[in-house]
């Protein structure tokens, strides 16, 4: 008979504290405190998704095996929230750029309107150059290091799932034939592949945010020490290594997977992998997003975005003396 247990309670905590994030967003949202174009709304996204994820894994805790709809539908929305937060803190990162930097333009993505006027064909290449080559379109375009990255996270999450979906069908009570271990390989490599990408762009990310300290500290600008936002954007990244660190092992190490029948009890995950899951798995993302949230109170004093000139081919950049109001 279907119960409330731990693995139910475990999920219904973590529901309630990202319940509370999304509370916080919406009160920030209703009295203007932060806008809808900003770097909050992939905050928000990845809050909406989160609690998506956490009412599957309540009710796939109380419902057991007797619904495997809803286990399918935590696994992926639990992938798509670790891409989003990932993402979603590449934006910060960006946005500070985009505030604090002479000219209001980050190194790692131009802003709308900075670069030239390019026709529909020009776009069009630069789309599919991204799209194909990957990082390698960087050998053609410089200037927009983020699009790589939004490349390599895509890639990487169709990866995770793809692996994860291809297992599905397997019939685990027959482990030992040559389907199942086929369908395990496969979806280990690829969700393994996957989670390894994200890893990657993770410790490129600590590059990013240690450079930039590194400049802001050399600013003549900043008159001591560190903006406290990039202080907490490095705190943030902690979390996340750990988190990009546990889905590389979970992918790699079977006794981990959740594919591994002996990580199950009669209604759900066993006391022990409810544990695991839930401190290396999803508090280090709460942890992360809660940081996030936090340079709100450290970014109230940034200067709004500088407005920029839209710049005609052939023409060098101009920026407006006057800065306008950006998204905080």
């Amino acid at each position: 008979m279907s119960k409330f247990n731990g693995e139910a309670g475990a999920g219904l905590v973590f529901m309630i504290l990202y319940l509370g994030v999304f509370l916080w967003l919406l009160f920030a949202y209703a009295t203007h405190r932060i806008k809808w174009r900003s770097r909050w709304s992939m905050l928000f996204f990845h809050v909406v998704v989160r609690l998506a994820s956490q009412a599957c894994a309540i009710g796939f805790a109380i419902l057991g095996f007797s619904n495997t709809n809803m286990f399918l539908a935590f696994l992926i929305l639990g992938a798509e929230g670790y891409f989003t937060l990932v993402l979603c803190t590449f934006r910060f990162v960006i946005s500070w750029h985009q505030h604090n930097l002479p000219g209001g333009v980050s190194w790692l993505e131009p802003r709308r309107g900075a670069g030239p006027i390019l026709d529909q064909r020009a776009r069009t290449r630069r789309t599919l150059a991204f799209l194909f080559l990957g990082p390698f379109a960087l050998l053609m375009y410089r200037d927009n290091v983020m699009a790589a990255f939004h490349v390599l996270l895509i890639l990487a999450n169709t990866a995770i799932i793809v692996g994860g979906s291809f297992l599905a069908g397997a019939d685990l009570v027959q482990f030992d034939s040559a389907d199942t271990q086929r369908r395990l390989r496969i979806s280990r490599s690829a969700r393994t592949a996957g989670q390894s990408v994200f890893l990657g762009c993770n410790a490129a990310l600590l590059i990013i945010i240690l450079v930039t300290m590194r400049n802001d500290h050399r600013s003549p600008v900043r008159k001591s020490g560190v903006h406290p936002a990039l202080m907490l954007l490095l705190l943030a990244w902690m979390p996340l290594i750990v988190r990009g660190s546990f889905g590389v092992i979970q992918s790699a190490d079977f006794e981990l997977s959740y594919y591994n029948f002996h990580n199950y009890g009669p209604n759900g995950f066993t006391a022990h992998y409810t544990l695991v899951e839930y401190l290396m798995g999803v508090m280090t993302e709460w942890l992360a997003c809660v940081l996030l949230c936090c340079t709100y109170f450290t970014s109230k004093s940034d200067p709004p975005k500088s407005e920029i000139m839209p710049q005609v081919e052939g023409e060098s950049a101009e920026l407006q003396e006057q800065g306008g109001h950006g998204n905080r």
